[in-house]
């Protein structure tokens, strides 16, 4: 009797074997159908067969879908088409620290780059050397990795020191390539009345850069000047 009862039991279990369970539910849509929370309290594995185990991901990573009828697979937000931020600084001092920069003394400021002095971030708040690598002394970025790279500072001019008379003029501020030659990637050019006492300029460039490749923010003005407070953001966007 108890061997005829277990083969009842076998038999039954097999004929379920692929059949639809819904928990909380009387019409379960699919294999399992859970018409209810669902606490997970260790590993969510995807993918895998029959005989192999599922991936549970890594730290960070998020899981996306791949359509129907396929698994989905864990990944990086930046591995999606979207920009990662590879550097963010600020600069908290003014330079120079006593007295100012010599200005160009006359217009156009676009010739005379001798008079420019590079933008020097002192605060990396982050920096992803596997991207690029940044020189607090000379202000100077070097690319690691080829690709596009989204560059936008924010640069103020400090002009307070200057007297009556030595505040007008024109300022300029630009993001330029050093090497592998110098060029303009972007630039600003503005004009200010007497008394301007403070200069604020934004820039952004897209710009695609190969290994060792460098690049600064630079800024020069027709009256003495300072570099004083600021910021920039540096984004990779990814294939």
């Amino acid at each position: 009797m108890k061997k005829t009862l277990l083969y009842m039991a076998l038999f039954v279990m097999s004929s379920h074997a692929h059949a639809q369970v819904g928990i909380e539910t009387p019409t379960p849509q699919h294999t399992l159908h859970v018409n209810g929370n669902l606490q997970v309290v260790k590993d969510l594995n995807v993918g895998g067969t029959a005989k192999t185990k599922g991936n549970s991901g890594n730290r960070g990573e998020v899981l996306m879908s791949n359509g129907a009828g396929a698994a989905p697979t864990w990944g990086t937000i930046e591995s999606q088409n979207f920009l990662k931020v590879v550097f963010v600084g600020n600069k908290t001092d003014t330079n120079p620290s006593s007295g100012s920069y010599t200005g160009t003394g006359s217009n156009p400021v676009s010739t005379h780059d001798s008079y420019a002095k590079s933008y020097v971030y002192n605060v990396s708040n982050k920096i992803d050397n596997t991207y690029l690598q940044y020189n607090t002394s000379t202000g100077l970025f070097t690319v690691v990795k080829p690709g596009y790279y989204n560059i936008v500072p924010y640069i103020t001019y400090d002009l307070s020191l200057n007297g009556d008379g030595y505040t007008a003029g024109t300022a300029k501020s630009s993001i330029q390539k050093v090497s592998p030659a110098t060029e303009t990637l972007a630039s600003i050019s503005t004009g200010h009345g007497e008394r301007t006492l403070a200069v604020n300029h934004n820039l952004s460039s897209i710009t695609y850069f190969n290994k060792d490749d460098t690049f600064r923010i630079r800024c020069v003005y027709t009256q003495s000047f300072r570099l004083s407070a600021g910021n920039i953001h540096i984004s990779y966007l990814t294939p």
